[in-house]
Order: C-alpha cells, then sequence, then structure tokens
C-alpha cells in the first residue's frame, strides 16, 4: 500500500509544530514552579508575621490580666529563695490571691514576675496555696527582641500605672519581620 504525500502530511507532526508544542509546554512548566515557589514563600512569611505578631499579643495579654487587678508593682520580691527586682525590663506585681469562685482572699497574694531571656518572656507566678491561680513558670513569647517597663512614678509604693513596650522581630530568608506593641495599663486595685 502507498501513501502519497499528502496522507503522510495530515498523520505526522512538522518540526515546527513539534517545537511550538516543547516551547508551550517547557513555559507552562517555569510559570507553575514560579507559582510554587512564590505560594511557598508567602506561605512562610505569613506564618513567621503570625508568630511574631502572636508573641506580642500574648505577653501583652498575660501582662494585663494581671497588672489590672494588682495591687502593686513592687520594687523587690523573692522567688524561690533568689530577690528580683523591678526595673525598665523586668516587672513584678502583687495581686490579691483568689478562690475558685473569684473572690478575694483577705491579706494573702500572688506574685508574678516578667521578664527577658535571650528572645524569649516568661512570666513566673508565686501564688498563695489556697489562690485559683497556679504557680509556676510560662514562656509567653519566643520572638520578643525588646520587653521595656514605664512606670508612671520612679517611687514604687505609688506607681499606679505602667507603660509595656513588646517588640518583635523574626528573619524570613533576606526579610525581617518587626512587629511593635505599646500598651498603657493601670493597676484597677491601686
Amino acid at each position: 500500500m502507498k501513501y502519497t504525500l499528502l496522507q503522510i502530511r495530515q498523520r505526522a507532526f512538522t518540526l515546527v509544530e513539534t517545537i511550538i508544542v516543547v516551547a508551550l509546554g517547557t513555559s507552562m512548566m517555569i510559570v507553575l514552579g514560579l507559582l510554587i515557589y512564590n505560594f511557598n514563600t508567602t506561605v512562610v512569611y505569613e506564618q513567621t508575621l503570625a508568630q511574631s505578631s502572636g508573641s506580642a499579643s500574648a505577653v501583652m495579654r498575660e501582662i494585663e490580666s494581671l497588672a489590672l487587678p494588682a495591687d502593686a508593682v513592687l520594687q523587690m520580691h523573692t522567688f524561690s529563695g533568689v530577690p528580683h527586682t523591678s526595673s525598665a525590663t523586668e516587672l513584678i506585681l502583687e495581686i490579691p490571691s483568689i478562690d475558685n469562685s473569684g473572690n478575694v482572699i483577705a491579706n494573702t497574694y500572688d506574685y508574678a514576675r516578667f521578664y527577658l531571656v535571650g528572645t524569649d518572656v516568661y512570666r513566673h507566678l508565686e501564688a498563695y496555696d489556697l489562690s485559683s491561680r497556679t504557680s509556676g513558670t510560662k514562656r509567653l513569647g519566643s520572638t520578643v527582641q525588646t520587653l521595656t517597663f514605664i512606670y508612671n512614678n520612679s517611687d514604687f509604693p505609688r506607681v499606679s500605672a505602667i507603660t509595656v513596650d513588646v517588640q518583635t522581630r523574626a528573619q524570613v530568608k533576606q526579610n525581617v519581620l518587626s512587629y511593635h506593641l505599646r500598651e498603657y495599663v493601670r493597676l484597677r486595685n491601686y
């Protein structure tokens, strides 16, 4: 059986058609690769930003929750046999102890200490035995660059408000992400 030139041409690809198909396929693969790369970069960036801002927010929430009901900012208190002092980088609060119903236990106090070690912020709490609060140390944030406390009075027994400044910093590839929170917290029971 003999094929004519017209029949052969209808069943096969020409060189130009093959080159066009290969070029289009290659272009689509490059575009798909760039899309996946950019998506992954964006996801990592967003996750790091969420972690960074989440650290600052968690620190602020915890400080607020204990500073609002506090009776005083203490100049010095001994935690586990080691004396600590309130300063621009450390905060010590005296908080009335509460029972499981939320009622204040008369003449008893829980003591909280907030401090920065490296890039981690910790809250150390020493609770009265009958208090509903639990004693222990809790890590509040992990990407904190600076934690600063500014008191409205240099005489600690007269401190009635604290300005808390938290700055976080995290690096994603070549980008540095920073987040900054500053809040004024009043001691409600002062």
